[in-house]
């Protein structure tokens, strides 16, 4: 089945404005989301079915790459087309008189390593530099954007020194719609990061002055010469920019487009050997996402704040929100977490910012508490543990019996008959993790009931035992007698 994320206001992210309705088509190479009407072929006599068949055993000169003499064809043999899904098309590109990979194309792969010293050469040009899952062998599953397995590799430039290519292959709309692609992520291959790092006896590494860019161009139209719009994406320099995992390109400002191109170009020493670009042309690329006009009716917008009023300052309560709160975005409360407990009462200490899903006890200051959100929704509050020993509820829920809840400033214990509103918590009879004080950090001691009672709820206690608050104090009643938490009788 083809992965389809729905979106109305690019992904609602704060910098782009709401538009018509849109889905998301994504363009994943694996074999598990091919399109319906999926067809390609890898060499000049073979048809494939799969993503997966497209993928070169021989990295450095397969015959599905170059051709069945090496020297390439005079026809593409090597095109893919993901109907029924993007409608993206590609094909190897033609240079120096035949269709071949060296002179450009988009070539599947599925092979990785972050040994790039070892694979540092023209004959692992199809393998994506991954130093963050650290590994030194040639590995072929889990290396695509988000652990998936297959990706593409790009390989092309446009040089105008006369020594190379004036064109690049083009991915193209094989329906001939022009559409907007929304982003695409990318990420080095060995062999460009080790000679952009090392050099080779092609090229100097990297120079301090030296940038490595991408440029992405859009033509409004298959058949147009020139772009429309162009955008630049900074690879690699000198100065300490590096992209070393998958990192996201944002590719909408490009507009409506039929046709995209991808090119590399240089700036400063390492990057020019007197032939045009020194460095190898290549990086890798998944998930390219492209936006399908939709017809489904527009949700309500994501909400931007959270407000709850009728408070009383000085009074306790419990919040869990769907959205992080920076320091900063709020007002009318100071926010706590449970750092210790003990038999007669839980230590809070303040925090200055909230994290989505979690839960925190609040002291009104005001008598409105206004957030204002940021980051993504979390759907499902976050699972109490020691760490955070509140359990949050988005929606009303029962208290389970044993628990405990806030009124008048105390915590009683839940006979199971309790509830909590939407985006409010209760305390579960986890133990908190020890934790030294935060410097700075404001802590407090809340007193913890047994039962659920009321502080002014004191009378007929002449024969059983009961916790009570008095002046922000614990005592005990005890057969018409208050004794303070040492055993002493007051009163």
């Amino acid at each position: 089945m083809k992965k389809i994320l729905t979106s109305l206001c690019a992904l609602l992210m704060a910098s782009t404005m709401c538009m018509a309705g849109y889905t998301l088509r994504v363009l994943t190479f694996e074999d598990s989301d091919l399109g319906a009407s999926f067809s390609a072929q890898a060499g000049e006599d073979n048809d494939v079915s799969s993503w997966s068949e497209m993928i070169a055993e021989d990295q450095g000169s397969d015959a599905m790459l170059y051709g069945e003499s090496g020297m390439g064809a005079d026809y593409p043999f090597y095109w893919w087309h993901d109907g029924g899904n993007t409608e993206l098309f590609s094909e190897i590109n033609e240079g120096y008189g035949s269709y071949a990979y060296w002179s450009g194309g988009e070539a599947i792969s599925h092979y990785w390593t972050s040994d790039y010293e070892t694979y540092n050469y023209y004959t692992s040009q199809l393998t994506a530099y991954r130093p963050i899952l650290s590994s030194n062998d040639m590995n072929t599953s889990g290396g695509g954007h988000n652990g998936s397995d297959n990706f593409a590799v790009h390989f092309g430039y446009i040089d105008n020194t006369g020594w190379g290519l004036d064109h690049v292959d083009a991915i193209t709309f094989a329906d001939g719609v022009a559409r907007v692609i929304d982003h695409v992520w990318i990420n080095p291959t060995t062999y460009t990061y080790y000679v952009i790092t090392s050099g080779n006896d092609l090229s100097d590494a990297l120079g301090e002055d030296g940038i490595i860019w991408l440029e992405a161009r859009g033509f409004a139209s298959a058949d147009d010469d020139e772009p429309t719009e162009t955008l630049k994406f900074r690879f690699f320099d000198g100065q300490g920019t590096a992209t070393l995992d998958w990192t996201k390109w944002d590719l909408s400002s490009l507009g409506d487009i039929e046709k995209l191109e991808f090119t590399m170009y240089g700036e400063g020493l390492g990057s020019d050997n007197g032939y045009g670009l020194s460095q190898p042309a290549y990086f890798a690329w998944d998930d390219m996402a492209v936006r399908f006009p939709s017809n489904d009716p527009e949700p309500e917008p994501e909400p931007t704040s959270y407000s709850r009023t009728g408070l009383t300052a000085g009074n306790f309560g419990t919040i869990c929100l769907q959205y992080n709160v920076n320091e900063g975005d709020y007002s009318g409360a100071t926010f706590y977490k449970v750092a210790e407990r003990n038999a007669t009462s839980i230590t809070l200490e303040e925090v200055t910012s909230l994290v989505a899903g979690q839960a925190y006890i609040f002291e009104a200051t005001a008598t409105e508490i206004n957030c204002t959100y940021s980051g993504d929704k979390v759907n499902t509050p976050a699972t109490a543990t020691a760490n955070n020993v509140l359990q949050g509820a988005f929606e009303t829920a029962t208290i389970p019996s044993g628990m405990w809840f806030i009124k008048n400033n105390q915590l009683y214990c839940s006979t199971g008959t309790q509830t909590v509103g939407a985006n409010r918590a209760y305390l579960t009879n986890l133990t908190p993790a020890a934790a030294a004080p935060v410097p700075g950090r404001r802590r407090l001691n809340m007193p913890i009931h047994n039962m659920p009672t009321a502080v002014s709820n004191t009378a007929d206690t002449k024969v059983n035992a009961r916790k009570v608050m008095i002046d922000g104090n614990l005592y005990i009643l005890r057969d018409g007698s208050i004794y303070d938490i040492t055993g002493a009788c007051v009163k």
